[in-house]
């Protein structure tokens, strides 16, 4: 039918049928935007609103597939009107379906597109209100992956655009939740990314004078050895991204000058028997540290 161009709702018809069935089936998601733009004129709002409630019906068993999230995008920017409600109950909608799935990358994807229509339509900027909401989503899921990675670019975004008031208290409160998410969950590698991004940053690095930078580094080295030897004496074994996070930091200060004992080629032989899948790995940067 579509090589035909049959564009008829008789044929919308039929690709809802077929897309209840499968609705990975991207060609017929193609097919039905297609039918959607030639009937466009003739469309009422009833229309698009029937349309995004088929999609969410669809999103509530199959809440994975790209193709439904990027449907229901398409529609939301062919909506007839432009008005911030359209776009603010969307944020409500996806606030819904984050509470179902709270780790779904499609869903913190399109919800970051939402918040972007809706700053742009308002030409007022919500990172703050979204900073809060990566919050009480990581203290509802400390391994919520999505969520640390959503914290990045908030974080990112707010410096760039001069909306921290005082930076260095930020950076010092920051750096204290990171320590209580480490002693919450050791084993997360959620949060032992997200330590290696803020420790690497240049808002950070640039933020802190050297001096506060490197009290910061030395600070959240001790806590990760105490977590670390924690570990040892409740389990017996070393924690892998403790070790990990030990030698970045290791560097990070060496390359300061900061360090008067180093101890990185300890932590490379012990992630050799902790972690012996990436034996090769740790042998060769052992050869480099020596």
């Amino acid at each position: 039918m579509r090589d035909e161009k049959i564009y008829s709702i008789e044929a919308l018809k039929k690709t809802s049928e077929l897309l209840e069935k499968n609705p990975e089936f991207n060609a017929i998601w193609n097919y039905r935007r297609d039918i959607i733009a030639s009937l466009a004129s003739e469309l009422e709002i009833p229309f698009w609103d029937k349309e995004l409630v088929f999609v969410m019906m669809l999103l509530k068993d199959y809440p994975k597939v790209y193709w439904i999230w990027n449907h229901r995008l398409w529609v939301l920017k062919h909506y007839p009107t432009s008005s911030p409600k359209v776009w603010q109950t969307e944020l409500a909608v996806v606030n819904k379906l984050l509470e179902q799935d709270a780790r779904n990358y499609h869903g913190w994807h399109y919800r970051r597109i939402v918040v972007g229509n809706i700053e742009s339509i308002t030409n007022k900027s919500l990172d703050k209100g979204e900073f809060e909401y990566t919050t009480i989503k990581i203290n509802n899921n400390i391994s919520n992956y999505s969520a640390w990675h959503q914290r990045v670019q908030i974080i990112s975004r707010m410096f760039q655009k001069g909306e921290v008031g005082n930076q260095k208290e930020y950076i010092r409160t920051e750096i204290s939740y990171i320590i209580n998410a480490m002693f919450t969950d050791a084993e997360d590698q959620s949060v032992w990314f997200y330590i290696k991004w803020f420790i690497k940053n240049d808002i950070v690095c640039k933020t802190l004078d050297e001096q506060e930078y490197l009290k910061m580094l030395k600070d959240l080295r001790e806590n990760i050895l105490l977590i670390n030897n924690d570990e040892i004496e409740f389990s017996g074994k070393q924690n892998i991204w403790c070790l990990k996070i030990l030698l970045v930091l290791e560097d990070i200060l060496e390359e300061k000058e900061a360090l008067t004992e180093r101890s990185s080629e300890q932590y490379l032989v012990q992630l050799i028997d902790a972690d012996p899948l990436r034996k090769n790995r740790y042998l060769h940067l052992l050869e480099q540290h020596k």
